[in-house]
């Protein structure tokens, strides 16, 4: 059985194959900048945001 801890990191499928050598240009691909949430849900994640290392930490955005 698989345990999730808080060390891991959640990549984008882009960032994951950008850790390949030869593929490092990849990143710029990367979309995932934001989490999701589910609708109606406030703690529920439906997809998380890229936590690679390669992303500046942004400030949340505020909705119009």
């Amino acid at each position: 059985m698989t345990t999730v801890t808080d060390t891991t990191e959640t990549l984008s499928a882009e960032c994951t194959l950008a850790r390949t050598p030869g593929y490092e240009d990849v990143h710029a691909w990367c979309r995932q900048l934001d989490d999701v949430p589910l609708p109606h849900s406030t703690r529920v994640l439906l997809v998380h945001r890229c936590r690679c290392s390669c992303h500046r930490q942004q400030p949340p955005r505020n909705p119009a």
